[in-house]
């Protein structure tokens, strides 16, 4: 139950982030200014935490270089893609359509690590592909 907990914590904060980058993005910065300014603020929170926390920096090499890489796709790809998105569209079209990505780490998830993906998942990811659909038709219908 704990790790649901958190993980509806982490959508709501999440929730804010579009409009907070549209706002942020609606004059002359460009995405990727945007995206220095973004991870620069979350590397030093994060080197706080880790200052107060007293959490070691000493990991595995491989386990740190994984974790590079999802930060370089995420953090870097992910966010220029997302930024640029906000920065030319509408929040209530571009979040939806970036909320489908349980969709594709599902999947993901299923044929690289293995995970169960059940008829329930199935139909799950299934409602969240044709709600991004719905969405996308009706700003389209506006």
């Amino acid at each position: 139950m704990k790790p649901l907990v958190f993980a509806f914590l982490s959508a709501i904060v999440w929730s804010t982030a579009p409009l907070i980058f549209k706002i942020g993005l609606k004059g002359s910065v460009p995405p990727i200014v945007g995206i220095f300014i973004h991870n620069l603020t979350a590397t030093i929170f994060a080197l706080f935490f880790i200052l107060v926390t007293r959490e070691s920096l000493v990991h595995p090499a491989r386990d740190l270089a994984v974790i590079s890489l999802g930060g370089f796709i995420s953090g870097f790809l992910g966010l220029l893609l997302y930024y640029k998105a906000i920065k030319l569209g509408d929040v209530s079209l571009v979040a939806p359509v970036v909320a489908s990505s349980p969709l594709w780490a599902s999947l993901l998830a299923f044929a690289f690590l293995g995970e169960p993906f059940s008829l329930l998942r199935l139909v799950g990811a299934i409602l969240v592909v044709a709600g991004v659909i719905l969405i996308t038709i009706s700003s389209k219908l506006q």
